[in-house]
């Protein structure tokens, strides 16, 4: 009994003794090395969402982020449409969630901005985008929880390094003699899903733990970054690629599908693409070209842009290509658009897209002053080179 009772005592000192080291541990990281912390969990279905109402300071970018009781980084919305209200929804990934400014100067924000004072319309644009989605993500999104928002316009923001790339995991949805099937889902056990949670919660919580996640997945990172690279180098290829070409077949579908459930709701969609830094002018082209471990020279700048877009003429979905103005921004020295070393849009490549969907969307009448166009009513305006 005695010799129990001291394993028993042991026991509870060891205890005690790593649960100090482990709050020294974090106090000391909050204090001298915080960690960039997670914002994301992951939901019954799979889809990978922010933590509801987190309020949360990021390191790495040195500002402070917040998701509204939706989970979005946005203010509040509610899920019923205000009457006479213009609705816009957009769908993206880490460029739209835009963890690196402060979000009054994140392009959902500012089209919310730039459409209303265009059109005189009283206008609501919701941000439901998460670092990592792609088009699978997304419909599966629209499908479970955006149609209930009711948009009135779904605005589809598409990153063309890696949107392709993501839709081939096939994680919800796949590809059988060319139709699109969705894939049964299996909701993880109780007990499961209540570990997912927990390390969902400990990544946006601890210090401690992103630490060892970032020890742990620092290999898995190099060999994901690489396999992107390596993903991107065949973008630009002239030649065909039969793993780009059944991307690219799975992406119409997934846009196809999304764009029918968008007029069931008496919705229209619309694509925009967002370009990659290094098409941004030829002399950054041209390194990267000389920079690829590739056999095959023959690239094309705008190769994705061209795939894109007649992949959208074949769908019959208005294509909003940001290219040309980025490139044209570039040419004329206006500053950089993009954050470095991190890859994503600074405060002016947000502002500048938003400018231009803004324009292109009133030009292309999804959006009229003191009124929104209906998908039954508006014929379709072809996509201007």
């Amino acid at each position: 009994m005695r010799r129990a009772r001291a394993w028993i005592v042991a026991g509870f000192v060891v205890t005690g003794a790593i649960a100090v080291a482990v709050g020294l541990c974090e106090v000391g990281l909050r204090l001298f090395y915080p960690q960039p912390m997670g914002v994301w969990f992951q939901d019954r279905d799979g889809l990978a969402m922010h933590w509801p109402g987190l309020v949360t300071y990021l390191p790495q970018f040195g500002l402070s982020v917040s998701f509204n009781s939706a989970g979005m980084r946005d203010r509040e919305h509610t899920v019923a449409k205000p009457n006479g209200v213009f609705r816009v929804l957009v769908l993206g990934d880490s460029f739209m969630e835009a963890l690196q400014i402060p979000f009054e100067s994140t392009f959902p924000s500012l089209l919310e901005r730039g459409l209303a004072g265009r059109t005189g319309s009283r206008i609501e644009v919701v941000n439901a985008s998460v670092s990592g989605w792609g088009t699978d993500d997304e419909l599966k999104y629209l499908a479970t929880q955006g149609r209930k928002l009711r948009p009135d316009l779904i605005v589809v923001a598409m990153t063309l390094h890696n949107d392709i790339s993501d839709n081939l995991r096939e994680r919800f949805h796949t590809m059988q003699n060319g139709a699109l099937l969705e894939k049964p889902g299996e909701a993880p056990a109780a007990l499961e899903y209540e570990v997912i949670r927990l390390k969902g919660f400990l990544a946006s919580r601890s210090h401690a733990y992103q630490l060892l996640l970032r020890a742990r997945r620092a290999r898995e990172r190099q060999g994901q970054a690489n396999a992107l690279n390596a993903h991107v180098v065949t973008l630009f290829r002239e030649t065909a690629d039969p793993r780009i070409s059944r991307g690219l077949e799975l992406t119409s579908l997934l846009l196809q599908r999304m764009k029918t459930l968008a007029l069931a709701d008496d919705s229209r969609l619309a694509l925009v693409l967002l370009p990659l830094v290094v098409q941004l002018s030829d002399e950054r082209f041209a390194k990267f070209t000389e920079a690829a471990d590739d056999s095959e020279r023959r690239f094309d700048v705008e190769r994705p842009q061209v795939l894109m877009r007649d992949l959208g003429d074949r769908a019959g979905i208005d294509v909003i290509d940001l290219l040309p103005s980025f490139r044209k921004w570039t040419a004329e020295d206006s500053g950089s658009l993009y954050l470095e070393p991190d890859g994503h849009w600074n405060e002016t490549g947000h502002k500048l897209a938003a400018d231009v969907v803004a324009r292109e969307l009133v030009v292309r009448h999804y959006v009229r002053g003191g009124y929104a166009s209906s998908p039954t009513t508006t014929p379709r305006v072809e996509r201007r080179e």
